[in-house]
């Protein structure tokens, strides 16, 4: 199976940002907890301290969010600990800043008002830069590209997007899935849901008759079944998915420390080894990669 969206999510890159270590991946650790409600409220763009930057090399932590709920890109294992490709990402980010990583789980709906909130410092969760979401908060390169995809039970009469009039499709609150839909699919019945998992739960009721999200989301829902024959995907996908890192806006240098830290992440070849463990040979998807980061220049 590949992914070749290498050439689209360059073009949609370009598109939307003009207008707008080589060892071994370690476990991760147990989460820490978060800041007490009612307590002093974050310098949310840094101006106070001077920039981010230097707000979280004093603080000596880095706060990332991610979720609980998306593998393999972010998860929890069976001892809570958050896993995944998007963890491994902000270990090492946090590593390259020399400071402590402090993973804060966030829902798909909430991101966006998180680092707006000031309650973490970066978001790597799934995270689709996409214009709308650039006037709130800035974004890092893209580390990742998917497509948005149709999970059904197996014999349903959906084949594809195009079969989804009238149909009933659940997807995940203030998500660009549901964007999507509104525009390949206008008279498809859309069911707000809570995470992906959700989703996937109201098909199983009856709710709804098709998932929609991003394809190895869905395909992590399926493997992750009882009986995997029982879904599979339909058609094919039909939208393009640059994973970014969430940014506090107006802060051009956390940002091009991030970029750098990106850069290095692809040139030293650490991110073909995250690839292949969560997504490639040494995965239960086996794909190969046909990303390409479009790295800046010397």
């Amino acid at each position: 199976m590949k992914l070749d969206y290498s050439l689209l999510c360059t073009i949609v890159l370009g598109a939307l940002f003009l207008s707008g270590c080589g060892e071994k991946i370690e476990p991760q650790k147990q989460p820490q907890a978060e800041a007490a409600p009612g307590s002093a409220a974050p310098d949310t763009t840094g101006k106070k301290s001077g920039g981010n930057l230097p707000r979280v090399e004093a603080a000596k932590v880095l706060r990332i969010g991610v979720k609980a709920d998306a593998p393999p890109f972010c998860f929890q294992d069976k001892d809570g600990n958050p896993q995944g490709f998007d963890v491994d990402i902000g270990f090492r980010l946090a590593r390259a800043l020399g400071v402590e990583p402090q993973f804060v789980t966030v829902t798909g709906p909430e991101r966006i008002e998180r680092i707006k909130k000031g309650e973490v410092d970066v978001v790597i969760a799934t995270l689709t830069a996409t214009r709308r979401r650039a006037r709130d908060i800035d974004f890092s390169l893209p580390y990742f590209q998917d497509q948005q995809s149709l999970l059904v039970k197996t014999g349903s009469s959906i084949k594809s997007y195009r079969d989804l009039g009238g149909k009933k499709v659940a997807a995940v609150l203030e998500s660009t899935s549901i964007e999507n839909i509104k525009v390949v699919a206008p008279d498809a019945q859309i069911v707000g849901s809570k995470s992906i998992a959700d989703a996937f739960e109201k098909m199983n009721s009856g709710a709804a008759d098709a998932v929609t999200g991003d394809g190895l989301q869905l395909q992590a829902l399926r493997l992750a079944a009882a009986d995997q024959t029982q879904y599979q995907i339909a058609g094919e996908g039909f939208s393009a998915e640059p994973y970014v890192i969430g940014l506090p806006p107006n802060d051009s240098q956390f940002r091009a420390r991030i970029d750098e830290f990106m850069t290095e992440l692809w040139n030293n070849g650490t991110w073909t080894r995250i690839f292949n463990k969560w997504l490639g040979s040494q995965s239960a998807y086996n794909l190969e990669a046909q990303f390409q980061m479009p790295v800046l220049p010397p």
